[in-house]
């Protein structure tokens, strides 16, 4: 019996991580500008939103992308809660992240 020449592996594959470059800051592309957001901090957070909201009023974003954006806020909110209520069932001080993404302007 032969095998079916099908079942090889291909040897150039699509998926392969080839050249890509690690980037520091976040950007995103608004149209054809681009806006660089600034390192995450609960005023950061709350511009954004807050940008996104207006965004979504006057019709210049989808809603399925404000809802993307929104579900991301609510996930960061959720991670900081959980590891205050972590810290305090534990007896220890609140972790130096939280403190600077609640304190940083």
């Amino acid at each position: 019996m032969t095998s079916n020449g099908k079942t090889r592996q291909p040897t150039k594959r699509s998926s392969a991580a080839v050249g890509r470059r690690k980037k520091r800051g976040v950007v995103r592309a608004t149209g054809t500008a681009v806006t660089v957001i600034r390192p995450l901090s609960a005023s950061s957070l709350k511009d954004i939103l807050w940008e996104t909201l207006t965004d979504l009023k006057h019709d210049n974003i989808l809603p399925n992308r404000a809802d993307a954006i929104a579900a991301q806020s609510r996930e960061i909110l959720w991670t900081i809660k959980v590891q205050l209520q972590v810290a305090g069932q534990a007896k220890r001080g609140v972790p130096q992240e939280i403190i600077e993404f609640s304190e940083k302007r």
